[in-house]
């Protein structure tokens, strides 16, 4: 169990090394969820470019659906139907640093790629294909915030960190129902109605629902919000997001960056 009880620290301009410090410790094989809206696939290939950079070996996957990684990625592209095809193709791959995305469908009319079973993810961290298993949990729709649905986010049990994302430029601004996916599900937990703001309070509620942002996460597992600021953020938020921080001993960082950017973190304030 991860232990939560010591205080918030703030941390400005915080380095890439200090975010995955925070986020992966010193355990490897590892495995990272993102689950949330705002950003997911574009803040995962974030993340496996600078473990690449660090000389990691990096795998990325996901236990829903995701487009095709771009070229631009730099990512070895596997596809095989069967599990067994997918372990075997893996071990034929040379030990070195570097970018491996694994799935098992690919589905040429929406471009789109289906990955690995939950605890098929859980098998590949206990035969050390990677160092980092990078994992897209959940879909958003390009939305800025969501709501998970009941059959969500579907999170590998042996995850020791899981990211959630937001859209900055939602939060302290009056809720659209068009941006915000699983909206039903959303207003459910956090008593908006359209056109209200979102604010501290209705960000708390989806903090502490147990349907809320982190529903699924493993017991042992990390919980870092991540907030992405996609190169402007308005002056309420910060001060918003440290008090959050402060009143949800569940989180273990709350993280503003702008995951466009090779060095993205503004603000973090993080626990213990």
């Amino acid at each position: 169990m991860v232990n939560r009880m010591t205080g918030v620290h703030f941390l400005p301009s915080p380095s890439n090394d200090e975010f995955f410090a925070r986020c992966l410790g010193a355990v490897s094989p590892s495995v990272v969820s993102l689950v949330g809206a705002g950003g997911k696939t574009s803040t995962l290939f974030w993340l496996a470019q600078a473990l690449v950079a660090s000389g990691q070996r990096v795998l990325v996957t996901t236990t829903t659906r995701m487009f095709m990684p771009d070229p631009k990625h730099g990512a070895t592209v596997l596809i095989e139907l069967e599990r067994a095809q997918r372990f075997a193709a893996l071990r034929g791959l040379p030990i070195a640093p570097g970018i491996v995305a694994l799935f098992s469908q690919f589905d040429a009319t929406d471009g789109k790629v289906a990955g690995c079973e939950p605890d098929e993810i859980d098998e590949l961290k206990t035969m050390a294909v990677a160092d980092v298993i990078l994992v897209e949990a959940d879909g958003a729709r390009h939305c800025a915030l969501k709501a998970p649905a009941a059959h969500e986010p579907c999170i590998p049990s042996g995850s020791n960190a899981v990211i959630a994302l937001s859209g900055a430029a939602s939060l302290g601004c009056p809720a659209n129902p068009a941006n915000i996916h699983r909206w039903p599900q959303f207003a459910a937990i956090t008593s908006l109605r359209p056109g209200d703001v979102i604010n501290g309070s209705a960000l708390s509620r989806l903090l502490e629902h147990p349907e809320g942002m982190f529903k699924n996460a493993p017991a042992q597992a990390s919980r870092h919000w991540l907030v992405n600021s996609q190169g402007a953020i308005d002056a309420s938020v910060p001060p918003m997001l440290a008090q959050l921080a402060n009143d949800h001993r569940a989180l273990d960082g709350v993280w503003i960056g702008d995951m466009q950017r090779f060095n993205p973190f503004s603000h973090a304030w993080v626990r213990g």
